[in-house]
Formats: C-alpha cells, sequence, structure tokens
C-alpha cells in the first residue's frame, strides 16, 4: 500500500512547559489525516493534557509542499510553513486548529 501525498499525524511530544527539555518525539498518538490538497483537515488539534503537554503536528509529504495551520486554515496564503519532500516537519498549533495543505 503507497503512503499518501501528504499526512499529517497528531500526537503529544510532552509538556508544553518544559519544551526546551524536550525532544519532538511522538508520545501518545491522537489522530492521522490525510485530506486532498486545498481541503481543512476535519480533525483538530486537542486540548493541552497536563499530563502530556500540548499536541503537535507531525507533516510529512512526497513532494514539496505549505502547511498551514490555525482556526481558519489557507494554504495560498503568506503565512504558511513548507514542507521538503520526504521530510517530517513539527508544528505546535493552539488548541482547536485545523490544517490544510498544498503542493508547492
Amino acid at each position: 500500500m503507497a503512503l499518501p501525498s501528504f499526512t499529517v499525524t497528531c500526537g503529544y511530544a510532552g509538556s508544553s512547559a518544559a519544551r526546551y527539555a524536550s525532544q519532538a518525539l511522538l508520545g501518545k498518538l491522537v489522530w492521522q489525516e490525510a485530506p486532498s490538497t486545498g481541503v481543512a483537515s476535519t480533525n483538530s488539534a486537542p486540548d493541552i493534557n497536563d499530563a502530556s503537554g500540548a499536541a503537535i503536528f507531525r507533516a510529512r509529504a512526497t513532494a514539496d509542499s505549505w502547511l498551514s495551520y490555525g482556526k481558519s486554515p489557507n494554504s495560498a496564503s503568506a503565512v504558511r510553513v513548507p514542507i521538503p519532500a520526504n521530510t517530517d516537519v513539527d508544528v505546535y498549533p493552539e488548541p482547536n486548529d485545523r490544517f490544510m495543505w498544498q503542493a508547492a
């Protein structure tokens, strides 16, 4: 089975109060989604968890892409994150943020 063109995995990577001392390793997974380009995700970032901290979005694409995240993400806007092909990129969304992507 081939992987989708763009995938975001949401999970907890440790306490937000101790990010300076943490590595961005996924621990508790929450969801994974691979929507079509230009379509906002159906899932959103969960609330901050007292034990696990803030959730992250880990994005990976098969081709250079753009990632936007927020309450109303827009991957065509000027505020977006480049996702190099075949590279994991971690971002820290706010609770209830969703994401959108598009090919570069």
